[in-house]
């Protein structure tokens, strides 16, 4: 009878056991699922360094069409899991946004699909449209979304009538690779004479001259300068030789356009000619920002910045070739061969190629001509398609080149010209995120009455609490045998 009572017990102990084990993974699968369907996280930061802006928010809930994120990390990677937080934040935020990770190692074949050529990259695709980031801030993914989802269209005019580049030709020396990337870009493209009509239109986000062979008109130049006068931007791409009479206009806001071609002996390496400067330098400025690729600019001339920059304009040097470089200016010698650096005469390098010149009309002289100011910026829509007429930009570089088909596709080639396009289109600012302060150790700092309660807590409430459990447990169960 003993035995059997005491079978009796085990098996009563036993099914009780695993009964109440069966019973607790249900309640926690049924919490899991709960907690998929319904997620719910607090930020626990005093900065909210691990919430969405409110501007970030509402451009999410405002979205109609679902957005798919491909991020290209390699597995495990630190980078990944920073990448993976803020992600998960956005998606967090709304269902109309997801993402997947892709190894460009490991799948190779889809990275060549999305032209990712680094780590780090972002293809953001929806509303029928593509856009690809190198940044995993907000700042950069939230305007990647907003450009996807806005139906507006910026224009982007090509100047024509001078022997420019043609966005039309799909030949070695056309821009025609140029337009197909803009207008993946959601830009609209269309070439802009001013022989035909007396001024930039008004819906001109961007105004590219590119390689012109003759020179400009003075009625031509004198529209250009009421377009800059007026908060205008404005990309300027000269080869060697051929200044496109423009070298005046060009010196009167801070950048010198000089009769040379730069010699880059470092070319060599990659397989090219003397004439095709390498530049892996690049400027501190939001367009090269984090931006490491090489890029190759067959037949350049340099393009320098003035030592002493007019009232109002701000000078920044873009790209730069390496200091095995010069400036030839005796074009004898380069038409002989026997060309080689001469101190008296060349520009040793590092040479600039690439000068932005931002300019400050509320700080520079006043022009006639000038526009009115912005708008108040009470409407996001409103204010990502207007410009103040008080801030102009001009970017002059010197090579067309590098921007043809046959070279658009070369390494960052075709990256460095739609960042620049996208600068001067005010696409990069389209909202503005603060920065989050960092999270940061604070001590925390107890009174003498706060530390001692802290103490009894620990040190003897909850041992005391355990050890009062384990003797009544033992006592219940002693009494039950």
């Amino acid at each position: 009878m003993k035995v059997t009572g005491k079978r009796s017990r085990v098996w009563s102990y036993g099914s009780s056991t695993v009964l109440s084990s069966l019973f607790f993974l249900g309640i926690l699968a049924f919490i899991a699922l709960i907690a998929e369907r319904h997620p719910w996280r607090v930020d626990m930061t005093e900065s909210g360094a691990f919430t969405l802006s409110e501007q970030t928010r509402n451009i999410l809930n405002s979205l109609e069409q679902p957005i798919h994120v491909k991020a290209f990390y390699a597995t495990a990677s630190p980078e990944q899991t920073k990448a993976k937080d803020i992600l998960e934040t956005y998606r967090y935020t709304t269902q109309k946004v997801d993402y997947e990770f892709v190894d460009p190692d490991r799948q190779p074949e889809v990275a060549k699909q999305f032209e990712v050529r680094s780590y780090g990259t972002l293809v953001l695709e929806g509303y029928g449209r593509k856009q690809t980031i190198q940044n995993t801030d907000e700042e950069t993914i939230t305007n990647a979304i907003l450009k996807l989802s806005r139906n507006e269209q910026k224009r982007i005019y090509f100047l024509v009538g001078h022997g420019e580049r043609s966005t039309e030709k799909a030949d070695k020396e056309g821009f025609s690779s140029v337009r197909e990337a803009l207008e993946k870009e959601n830009f609209a493209v269309a070439d802009l004479s001013l022989l035909q009509q007396a001024q930039v239109p008004d819906n001109a986000a961007v105004v590219v001259i590119a390689g012109p062979e003759k020179p400009l008109f003075p009625q031509e130049i004198a529209s250009l300068k009421s377009y800059l006068d007026g908060g205008g931007t404005l990309m300027v791409l000269l080869d060697p030789f051929r200044d496109g009479g423009l070298r005046e206009f060009l010196k009167g806001y801070g950048v010198e356009v000089t009769d040379d071609i730069v010699i880059d002996k470092l070319s060599r390496v990659f397989g090219g000619s003397y004439l095709m400067p390498v530049v892996m330098q690049y400027g501190h400025h939001q367009i090269t920002e984090n931006f490491d690729l090489a890029t190759f600019f067959p037949e350049a001339r340099s393009i320098v910045p003035a030592k002493q920059a007019p009232d109002g304009i701000q000078l920044e040097t873009l790209a730069s070739t390496s200091e095995n470089a010069w400036a030839e200016r005796n074009l004898d010698e380069l038409k002989s061969g026997e060309a080689s650096y001469d101190e008296k005469e060349d520009a040793l390098g590092p040479i600039p190629l690439i000068v932005l010149a931002e300019i400050d009309h509320k700080q520079a002289q006043p022009r006639e001509g000038t526009g009115s100011p912005g708008m108040d910026g009470k409407d996001l829509a409103q204010k990502e398609s207007q410009k103040s007429a008080n801030q102009a930009f001009l970017i002059v570089a010197g090579d067309s080149d590098f921007a043809s088909n046959t070279y658009f596709g070369v390494s960052g080639n075709g990256d460095l010209f739609l960042n620049m396009v996208n600068f001067l289109a005010q696409e990069q600012n389209l909202i503005t995120v603060k920065p989050r302060s960092k999270l940061q150790q604070s001590p925390m700092l107890m009174t003498p009455s706060q530390a001692w309660m802290v103490f009894l807590i620990v040190m003897v409430l909850v041992p005391m609490v355990v050890l009062f459990s384990g003797l009544a447990v033992y006592r219940v169960r002693r009494s039950q045998r």
